[in-house]
């Protein structure tokens, strides 16, 4: 059972999702064809089809969090796998954008204005790693979750619990919200300034 809220809109949504496998693409593609394309007639298109890749591979993980996979038999090890596997997509999904800007970056053919904004991207993509994994473990410990997983993309936030209960107590989602809006130093979330938070229990 996912239960999610939408703090933008004070919507409870309730559904139930299905399985999911999802296979993503082996970072060494992404390398081999980004390493390819640069030169000095093509290097604008490169830079843009750089970028709508990494769009690409951010909506992609956004994605598989979303179409999170729960099994019917709560006693199996179902859930612990998905998490883990979840985990995992994200990690390689975020090593897949790193390489994708280093490779920019260290471009000689690269103009300078495209290598910067990739430094730039690659600096912000390192403060969200931080974020997700601090926020992570800050949940689990002040709300006694048995996992968390947390995916930022700009103002959009989805939380994935673990926990036993059927769904999650105001005195936790005012936590969480908390965790979230402090890790980016705001006293609070700002649906009004573009923040969005889903949170789903498992």
């Amino acid at each position: 059972m996912s239960v999610q809220y939408n703090i933008s809109k004070g919507e409870r949504i309730v559904e139930v999702v299905a399985q999911q496998s999802t296979k993503h693409r082996r970072i060494g593609k992404m390398k081999n064809f980004f390493g390819a394309i640069f030169n000095k007639k093509a290097r604008k298109i490169a830079l843009m089809t750089g970028l709508l890749a990494l769009l690409v591979v951010t909506g992609y993980l956004n994605f598989t969090l979303n179409q999170n996979a729960v099994s019917i038999n709560a006693g199996s090890k179902t859930e612990t796998n998905m998490f883990v596997t979840l985990k995992e997509n994200r990690a390689d999904s975020r090593l897949a954008q790193q390489m994708l800007l280093q490779e920019i970056v260290a471009n000689q053919a690269a103009s300078e204005d495209a290598r910067a904004e990739a430094q730039t991207a690659l600096t912000s993509l390192a403060e969200t790693i931080a974020y997700e994994n601090n926020t992570e473990n800050l949940i689990s410990a002040q709300c006694g979750y048995d996992d968390v997983i947390v995916s930022r993309n700009g103002t959009k936030l989805n939380v994935i619990v673990k926990s036993a209960e059927s769904e999650i107590s105001n005195e936790n989602l005012q936590k969480i919200m908390k965790i979230l809006a402090n890790a980016m130093n705001k006293e609070r979330l700002e649906p009004e300034n573009g923040d969005m938070l889903y949170i789903s229990i498992m």
